[in-house]
This record gives structure tokens, C-alpha cells and sequence, in this order.
């Protein structure tokens, strides 16, 4: 089974497929995953930086064209290095809860594998960065809370909880990655697979509640 075999049946059936997957893991199928993400992080960033363009009071104009380049960078490492965050922390608790599996290459490959749905939000992202108006936005003492015009915009609110639903599905197929590379029960499965699930629907409820949505 070739390569994007792999991923269409990840998505149909994750089942079986993170079970083929935790047996016989394949670390560059993942980083091909993470980079994928990555390049459309770092291309939503670059529509981003065009579509709010940030102007901070009194810095110099060198200054202000560095950042859309700051933030593309981050956009283009910022999944790798989430991607090997997430899969330490949770394969330290796997083994916590007596899990039999593998950082490298098992627990990486699986983590790698259930990044899939978030290229779907990744798309999404952009395709509702490319519906907004571009948006000047100045930053001064006398305005320092400029930038929730930012996050107030209904196509980066509508963004966000997609990226939620994805990140459930994700979650999914984490769930029974976990359990085949560490041969967890369900229950302690669930409970691993759920971590990024939990701080990414606190994180929203906490983007909505500030904007005074929720």
C-alpha cells in the first residue's frame, strides 16, 4: 500500500488503518503529513499579512516589513515543533498508563497520521482569509486593543470552529492509533487522545469569550 493508500484509508477507515500504521510505522509518511501542513500554514500567513495589514504607531517602516515575514517562519516551523511537542507529551502519558508503544518511530508516525483532517482546515483557512476585504489595522497607545478587529471577523471566527471539528476528528484517529501502538484500553486511550481535543475547544471558548460571543 503506497502512500496516499495509506491516507485515504486513514480517512475511511482509521481502524484498521492506525493499527497497520502502529505496526509498521514510517516516520517519513509523517513528516511529509506535517509538512503539507506546514506550507499551508505558512501560505495562510502570507494571505493574512495582506489581507490585515498591521501598522504599529511610530516603528520604523524596516520594522514593519519584517513582520510578515516573521510570521510566515513561524507558520512554516510552527507544526513541526507542535507535532513533536505533542507526540512526547502524549506518549509520556501513554506510558504513565502502562502503554507498551514507542516515541520513535511508532508514537510520532501515529501522531503524524492523525494531522491529516487538520490539512482540511488548513484549506478552509485560506479559502475564508481570501473572502475578507483587506483590513488596515493601527496599533497605538491611544488603540491598543486594535487587533481584536482581527479576531472579532466572522470568516476567522467560522475558521476556528472548523478547526475544532477537525481537530475532533483528529482525535478519532489518534484514539485508535494510540491504542494499537500502545495497546492501551479504550478508556486510557480516549483519555490520551483527548488532551489536544481539550486545550484546542478551551482555547476557542476562550477566543469567544473574549470577544464577548459566548
Amino acid at each position: 500500500m503506497n502512500f496516499i493508500e495509506k491516507v485515504v484509508e486513514t480517512i475511511k477507515n482509521p481502524k484498521s488503518m492506525m493499527k497497520n500504521i502502529a505496526e509498521q510505522p514510517m516516520i517519513e509518511e509523517a513528516v511529509m503529513i506535517v509538512g503539507v501542513l506546514a506550507i499551508l500554514g505558512a501560505l495562510g500567513a502570507y494571505i493574512q499579512s495582506y489581507t490585515f495589514m498591521i501598522n504599529f504607531e511610530n516603528m520604523p517602516p524596516s520594522m514593519q516589513s519584517v513582520i510578515p515575514v516573521t510570521g510566515v517562519i513561524f507558520a512554516l516551523i510552527g507544526p513541526f515543533l507542535m507535532w513533536l511537542i505533542v507526540a512526547g507529551i502524549l506518549n509520556f502519558i501513554s506510558m504513565i498508563l502502562s502503554g507498551e508503544g514507542k516515541f520513535y518511530p511508532q508514537m510520532m508516525t501515529v501522531v503524524g497520521y492523525s494531522m491529516i483532517p487538520l490539512i482540511f482546515s488548513g484549506l478552509i483557512s485560506i479559502i475564508f482569509l481570501l473572502m475578507i476585504e483587506p483590513t488596515t489595522i493601527t496599533i497605538s497607545a491611544t488603540n491598543p486593543t486594535a487587533l481584536k478587529e482581527i479576531s472579532n471577523n466572522p470568516y476567522l471566527i467560522g475558521s476556528s470552529i472548523f478547526g475544532t471539528i477537525m481537530q475532533v476528528w483528529a482525535s478519532v484517529i489518534l484514539f485508535f492509533g494510540v491504542q494499537s501502538a500502545h495497546r492501551l484500553t479504550p478508556i486510557k486511550s480516549a483519555t490520551v487522545a483527548g488532551i489536544p481535543l481539550a486545550i484546542n475547544i478551551i482555547s476557542l471558548v476562550w477566543s469567544l469569550r473574549s470577544i464577548g460571543i459566548i
